[in-house]
């Protein structure tokens, strides 16, 4: 056992392997009954000794589909998964509690806003922390309970906001970390916001927040991000209330007292929701925001995968391609066999590589930032239930989420046949990551010299690990004329 006080009262964690793990530590209030769609309140405090052994509830969310490529890579835990609107928890490992000043990443898990929780193995934190860095990962509301945008919601609210509770939870985890991560011998000086997907995105966003600004020093951000989307920029309030009334609508016109005694369970499995321009955390388009340069300027480490669009790719897709000049050598179809590779690299581009691409420039002139590409296929084993790619292409290469696993060196969180090709560049990546996390900086030590980012230039992790010219850079240039939505 290990002892922690926070601001909440006393926690016992456990040894594991070396690294301290405390789990389902509550961070704010519960938010059911009257404060569903409220932002989130900080959590009560208790009496004695709270046992931190066990993941708290994840996020209501529907069940993904498992025959996916990417939930067998990312979500998909073999337990069952225990689900509540209590969810807003977080847990964190150290590699000495006892210790002052050590960098912390604070992971936000990826998942659409519809799936996903801070408890997947893995997101497990032990092998960052051997490489002396305080881990968190965290839930936060998802789905409709999350992000809901309506009127009522607005009247609510001193400043007329409504949505973003999900990200207002983020906030909140981070508030936390502020307070507390000192009694596990972190440095809340030094954090760093990290995530893939989804939470990538949400880091974008959280950069364009003033709210956030004090609580992070650098960011990394993997396979997505919150400008230079495809669906184009947030929805206004006016927008999103509008979306939200017609998901309401769905359950007989309820109102928001209404819907407030609803399942759960059924509201989350209803639509789709996102970040909006809520007038409280975000008081503006987050592109606007990186457009003028106004983001919280702090050290940026970004990138994606060779076939992001793998998973997601369907030939409906061939009528979005740009008609622009020049689109016909970016994205040649010529024949079926390329037309359905054109449309897995044009549905990859359009939805991750080129908003991130956007980030990154963006990002370039106010502080460091960094970019990779990541060109490893996983070795998958053979047998594995999967459905085919919906490109029909003969497999999914390196698609969406196939670097996490090496990021944070958790290959055995799966019982795959990786080579030592793959654990070589699993602990590459995951000391570069850790490196940043410590310095601000991917570079030093044995660590393979890795430009900053203006403009071409990124980090391939693939069969070698080896700085070059992005060259897609034709393409990105082409997405950036092209107008949205895609």
């Amino acid at each position: 056992m290990i002892r922690a006080r926070t601001t909440g009262g006393r926690l016992v964690g456990e040894w594991d392997t070396g690294i301290a793990v405390f789990r389902g530590i509550p961070y704010a209030e519960p938010p059911v009954g009257e404060l569903r769609w409220r932002p989130p309140r900080p959590a009560a405090g208790w009496d004695g000794e709270r046992r931190a052994y066990d993941f708290g509830p994840a996020p209501l969310q529907p069940q993904p589909p498992r025959d996916s490529i990417m939930y067998h890579t990312n979500f998909a835990d073999r337990r069952a998964l225990v689900m509540s609107e209590d969810c807003l928890y977080l847990n964190v490992w150290t590699p000495d509690p006892a210790g002052r000043g050590l960098p912390v990443m604070v992971w936000i898990h990826g998942g659409g806003n519809r799936y996903g929780h801070g408890g997947l193995d893995l997101h497990d934190g032990r092998a960052l922390a051997r490489r002396g860095l305080v881990v968190v990962t965290l839930n936060h509301r998802l789905g409709a309970l999350g992000f809901l945008a309506h009127p009522e919601l607005a009247a609510e609210d001193d400043l007329g906001a409504s949505g973003n509770y999900g990200l207002l939870d983020m906030v909140a985890a981070l508030t936390w970390v502020r307070e507390n991560i000192a009694a596990f011998g972190g440095d809340p000086d030094r954090v760093t916001l990290a995530g893939n997907s989804a939470g990538a995105a949400h880091i974008c966003h959280l950069m364009a927040s003033a709210a956030a600004r004090p609580l992070f020093r650098a960011a990394v951000g993997q396979s997505a991000s919150g400008i230079g989307r495809a669906e184009g920029p947030l929805p206004d309030q006016s927008a999103a209330q509008k979306q939200g009334l017609c998901w309401a609508g769905e359950f007989g016109d309820r109102d928001i007292t209404g819907l407030r005694r609803t399942s759960g369970v059924e509201l989350v499995l209803k639509g789709h929701f996102g970040p909006v321009v809520d007038g409280r955390l975000l008081t503006e388009p987050t592109d606007d925001v990186f457009a003028s340069g106004r983001q919280h300027a702090v050290p940026l480490l970004v990138g994606t995968n060779l076939d992001e669009g793998s998973v997601y790719t369907s030939l409906d897709a061939l009528r979005r391609l740009p008609v622009e000049p020049g689109s016909d050598e970016v994205y040649p179809v010529r024949d079926a066999g390329q037309a359905r590779r054109t449309v897995r690299q044009f549905t990859g581009e359009s939805r991750f590589t080129y908003p991130v691409w956007r980030w990154a420039t963006a990002h370039r002139a106010s502080a460091r930032t960094w970019m990779y590409r990541f060109t490893r296929t996983p070795p998958l084993p053979a047998g594995l239930d999967l459905a085919a790619p919906p490109d029909g292409l003969p497999g999914y290469g390196v698609h969406h989420t196939a670097e996490l696993p090496y990021v944070l060196d958790n290959l055995d969180q799966r019982p795959w046949p990786w080579s030592e090709l793959d654990r070589e560049l699993a602990r590459t990546m995951a000391d570069a990551w850790a490196r940043f996390v410590r310095t601000g900086d991917p570079n030093g030590g044995a660590l393979p010299a890795w430009p900053v980012f203006t403009g071409p230039e990124v980090m391939f992790f693939g069969d070698t690990v080896e700085a070059g010219v992005f060259d897609r850079l034709e393409a990105m240039n082409l997405l950036a004329r092209t107008a949205r939505p895609l």
